[in-house]
């Protein structure tokens, strides 16, 4: 059964809103800070799965404007990216940032690994490895084509968001039971008083405005114009560069070039239509990827998948207790920022956030942690990640 665009979209946004109504419904989505796409659209996919047992039907929907929805995403990611704000965090910063590349590189070897041990491509190892996991479901289906075009891997959508929903489990799981265990061994302690973390009155968000968001369409558009033409001109250089990254560079050359060279113009970086646009387009591109997986595919991989993420969870918590926690100065808040690491690196910055609100809740406030992990996340993640990925990936090519 073929649908077609306009019937596509519909059906992504009811499985935006089926997974905002399963989220209120059910405490563990909430606990392991399930994105609401990617519960909304593994349910919609658990559905097309049994239609296609019990009847053998198969839906296809029109994916045209899904390319589209992945730019723009990866275009709004790279102007959010403010050079000026890395000065803030100083050293531990440069840590973090340094463990960010380390980890990436640690989960591909891992990953690699794996897939030699249970007979799986290399490749599909990487899709277990930080494609999945410091990526997260976003940049496992960025990367999914990429992977189903150059090494012939038909289920890459299905490994990579498979393995992302286990990591991000994991990680909230592993991520503030281990950081509880170095604050308790080590008698840290917080130079200030527990906080409450989620106090009942908020500061009111500033309505966003039509001119802010037509001034963040426009960044946006040149991003993604100015990203395809940087990776159409890399390829005729013998350069793979996906179109999503070149569009993400461009918006990072952009975000701190353009203001310092047009002081007038508008920084597509202040206010809220950055963000809300980032939100909806990574919202409807999540929505519409995982409503289409045809999760029948991954039957033979299962424990494969499950050993690896178990390997690359215990990878991981070494690297954070023996490395990562003595170089950021064994403190209240390195134990801290440790939590929010693992909850990043194995799913996605909720899941930090959330795993170092737990600790501050009951040990006290860490507020250098809750400041640079974040700059972290926002400005070097997926950069470094898309960057290891793309040299990795060219030299598994034949």
């Amino acid at each position: 059964m073929v649908l077609s665009l306009k019937e596509t979209v519909l059906a992504a946004i009811l499985v935006l809103l089926i997974g905002r109504g399963l989220t209120h419904l059910f405490g563990v989505l909430r606990r392991y800070n399930i994105p609401q796409p990617v519960s909304g659209g593994l349910f919609a996919s658990l559905m097309a799965l049994l239609a296609y047992e019990l009847w053998g039907l198969q839906l296809q929907f029109d994916m045209s404007l899904r390319d589209a929805l992945l730019l723009a995403f990866f275009t709004t990611i790279g102007l959010s990216a403010r050079l000026d704000a890395l000065t803030r965090g100083g050293r531990p910063l440069m840590v973090l940032m340094l463990f960010c590349v380390g980890g990436v590189i640690l989960q591909n070897l891992v990953g690699l690994s794996m897939a030699h041990v249970t007979g799986l491509e290399p490749a599909e190892g990487l899709l277990l490895g930080s494609v999945s996991l410091f990526g997260g479901h976003g940049t496992s289906v960025a990367w999914a084509s990429v992977f189903e075009q150059r090494f012939g891997i038909d289920n890459a959508l299905e490994i990579g968001i498979g393995s992302a929903t286990l990591g991000l489990i994991m990680g909230g799981i592993v991520g503030g039971p281990m950081a509880q265990r170095l604050i308790e061994r080590h008698g840290l302690k917080s130079a200030e008083p527990v906080l409450d973390t989620h106090p009942t009155s908020e500061k009111p968000r500033r309505r966003v405005s039509s001119q802010e968001m037509f001034v963040v369409l426009m960044y946006v558009s040149a991003g993604m114009i100015l990203g395809g033409l940087l990776s159409d001109w890399a390829e005729t250089q013998g350069v793979n560069i996906p179109e999503f990254l070149a569009c993400m560079l461009v918006g990072m050359v952009m975000t701190n070039t353009l203001p310092r060279l047009l002081p007038r113009l508008e920084s597509p970086s202040e206010g809220q239509a950055l963000p809300l646009l980032s939100e909806v387009s990574l919202g409807l591109f999540l929505s519409m990827s995982l409503m289409g997986m045809q999760l029948w595919t991954l039957i033979d991989l299962a424990l494969p998948m499950i050993l690896a993420v178990a390997a690359q969870v215990l990878a991981m918590t070494l690297m954070v207790r023996f490395a990562l926690f003595p170089m950021l100065g064994r403190s209240y808040d390195s134990a801290v920022l440790c939590a929010g690491y693992m909850g990043m690196g194995l799913g996605a910055l909720p899941n930090a956030m959330a795993n170092m609100n737990a600790l501050v809740g009951r040990y006290g406030a860490a507020p250098l942690a809750f400041m640079i992990l974040p700059l972290a996340n926002a400005f070097f993640v997926d950069l470094a990640n898309a960057l290891v990925l793309q040299l990795t990936v060219n030299s598994l090519q034949p």
